[in-house]
């Protein structure tokens, strides 16, 4: 699985949007509202800064972006806002977390490998990865383990009935990738003699 080049730094990302539930409004006024399990964060980088077009970094970076969009291939790409991913996680970490069982579903997962009796071993809005599934998670609330090094992890988005992750199966929680696709990009801006480009973006679409 190819990695998105990242020699180019943007200069704005936005935060990940999630899917939303169902929303059905009756005549009198009243809203119901129901839980959808669904996956597939959206975001956007942008490289508000003049890229020079001449710069094989530049070419590299358009030139995935161009095939990627035009095969609708994906590949593994780091968020730069999500702690545990682009940025490092705010839990402490430590031992080799694993998965307990082979039928977790639902929205909490149960792990053990922690450092037995340690608060905080991943913070609300930690992400992280789990081998063999191709989504990205996150930490609802802080992860406490117990003497033994066990913890419950609730997640979010939940994981579907008959997708379960292997027995001990890793999780990976420093530079957790997002499996995506390239939704869009900006048609190409003009540029001048200079050879400077400014305004380009991309938009990505997660692709569990």
């Amino acid at each position: 699985m190819p990695a998105f080049p990242r020699t180019v730094i943007p200069g704005k990302v936005t935060l990940p949007k999630v899917p939303t539930g169902l929303v059905s409004r009756a005549r009198t006024g009243g809203v119901q509202l129901r839980s959808e399990v669904s996956a597939g964060r959206t975001w956007r980088e942008t490289w508000p800064q003049a890229l020079l077009a001449s710069n094989a970094d530049v070419q590299a970076l358009f030139t995935f972006v161009e095939d990627a969009r035009n095969m609708l291939t994906t590949f593994d790409i780091t968020h730069y806002l999500l702690p545990g991913s682009g940025m490092p996680a705010n839990g402490t970490g430590g031992g080799t977390p694993l998965v307990v069982g082979a039928t977790e579903a639902g929205t909490s997962i149960a792990t053990d490998g922690w450092p037995a009796s340690t608060s905080d071993n991943m913070r609300a809005g930690d992400v992280f990865t789990i081998a063999g599934l191709n989504q990205l998670f996150r930490a609802t609330a802080d992860v406490d383990s117990n003497v033994s090094g066990a913890a419950t992890i609730g997640i979010n988005p939940p994981i579907l009935v008959g997708a379960s992750p292997a027995n001990n199966a890793a999780l990976t929680i420093g530079g957790a990738t997002i499996r995506a696709y390239i939704a869009d990009y900006s048609p190409m801006p003009e540029a001048g003699p200079d050879q400077f480009v400014g305004g380009y973006w991309v938009q990505f679409q997660e692709a569990p």
